[in-house]
């Protein structure tokens, strides 16, 4: 007769099996995206390759609209790990170490990135309004850079602090949609980005910083053109 120590390696063996196989639908699902879009998603084909029956994907996820919402979810966590307040007192470094921690992780997995943000603004799961949501995150990010760039006398402070975070972080979502649409490549992403926010920046900057803005302007579009 079975032990009570026994069931439950048991049972925590099975949820441990149960979550590998989740994990490699999810990888499958994740592939099927990346190289075909989310269209061409179908449950059938995704249980075709998983080897396991459809209802079994039904079991473990739901609709494929589920399936495309886990990938996103983890998407979503991914990218606010790495958009987390930049640890630099310039703002020129804090806007170089957001937009390449951003691009990062972006190039592992280029393909499934393009084709989740595509489906993903498709079908509104990048809600603007939830506080824990890209765009909030953002927005929280440009306001803290926004706020320490003030504090240290790089800004003048004649520009209200949401209104300049708003602007940052719609240069960032302005070369994400050129991107995504394969308009440019993550090197031009990244010099649109940074342009953008440098601009954003001038129109509170005092003098020198100012002066050291069109500076950096001057030499990524002189780097852009060579």
């Amino acid at each position: 007769m079975p032990t009570q120590k026994s069931t439950a390696r048991g049972n925590a063996t099975r949820q441990a099996n149960k979550e590998l196989r989740r994990q490699r639908i999810l990888d499958l699902a994740r592939d099927m995206i990346a190289n075909h879009g989310f269209e061409a998603l179908t449950i059938s084909d995704l249980a075709k390759q998983s080897g396991v029956s459809i209802p079994t994907i039904h079991n473990l996820f739901g609709k494929k609209h589920d399936i495309f919402e886990e990938l996103c979810s983890e998407m979503v966590v991914k990218i606010g790990q790495v958009i987390s307040q930049p640890e630099a007192s310039d703002p020129i470094d804090a806007a170089e170490i957001f937009i390449d921690n951003l691009l990062d992780l972006y190039r592992k997995d280029e393909a499934f990135y393009r084709a989740a943000f595509v489906a993903g603004e498709r079908i509104n799961l990048f809600e603007h309004q939830l506080p824990t949501g890209i765009f909030n995150k953002s927005l929280k990010i440009g306001r803290q850079i926004c706020v320490s760039a003030k504090e240290k006398g790089y800004l003048k402070g004649e520009i209200d602090n949401d209104w300049l975070a708003e602007q940052l972080f719609g240069c960032q979502r302005l070369a994400r949609q050129d991107w995504v649409n394969g308009y440019i490549d993550l090197k031009r992403y990244r010099t649109q980005v940074l342009i953008g926010m440098y601009m954003t920046y001038a129109a509170d900057a005092t003098a020198d910083f100012r002066e050291r803005l069109l500076n950096q302007i001057a030499a990524l579009i002189d780097a852009d053109r060579s």
